[in-house]
């Protein structure tokens, strides 16, 4: 599977970054050390931001 991935990136253009990074960790997907060999950059999860919020009365 790294290889298709690999072909669409780098050869084919025709997966993003962003589109790449969404299959990183999925069961038929790869691993962040996949991301890194095929973009060249390091794979950051992305962050969910908690929000809170305070009842005032």
């Amino acid at each position: 599977m790294v290889q298709i991935y690999t072909w669409a990136y780098q050869d084919w253009k025709t997966i993003s970054k962003e589109k790449l990074a969404t299959v990183v960790g999925l069961p038929n997907g790869i691993t962040a050390d996949d991301y890194k060999v095929i973009t060249g950059e390091a794979y950051v999860a992305p962050t969910t931001q908690v929000t809170t919020t305070s009842a005032t009365n």
